[in-house]
């Protein structure tokens, strides 16, 4: 912070409008609310921040598969007369489905789920860290090159 309240502050401006931004992402993204779908970030045992993105049914198929949580959204079909391979379901029960996934991955590292989603379908990429020096941050994405201004384009470049 400055001493002079109309001061400009890039970097914390830029670190506060990429947090509304995502949070804009994991609740009202267009997509997401037009045709369904799974958008959620989660913490990470090495301390990291990861979004993770299932548009069709291949992708949250995968999902399931390499979180080990096949069967349990199987029976949570079943329980909730749900279909999961429907962008709306997916949508409708993402708070139950994240409740799920969270301690799935707080157990993984980041590197952990780079090696779990390899080979699969999986929109993720890893969230840059709002606290660290402005220049210090940096955005992995698992699917594609994605630069820090454009985090939406790593995500949904799976979703066709």
């Amino acid at each position: 912070m400055t001493s002079n309240p109309t001061a400009l502050r890039p970097a914390e401006d830029l670190a506060h409008a990429r947090a509304g931004h995502l949070a804009f992402l994991a609740e009202f993204h267009p997509a997401a609310a037009h045709d369904g779908g799974f958008v959620r970030d989660f913490a990470t045992a090495d301390g990291g921040r990861v979004m993770v993105a299932a548009f069709t049914p291949q992708q949250f198929a995968d999902l399931a598969r390499a979180t080990g949580r096949a069967g349990t959204f199987a029976f949570l079909e079943r329980v909730l007369y749900a279909d999961f391979s429907a962008a709306d379901d997916l949508h409708t029960h993402r708070g139950t489905i994240a409740a799920l996934l969270a301690p799935w991955f707080a157990r993984c590292t980041v590197g952990d789920l780079a090696a779990a989603f390899a080979g699969t379908s999986v929109s993720w990429a890893r969230l840059p860290d709002l606290t660290a020096r402005p220049g210090s941050r940096s955005v992995s994405v698992a699917h594609g090159r994605v630069d820090r201004g454009n985090l939406t384009a790593g995500l949904l470049q799976n979703r066709a």
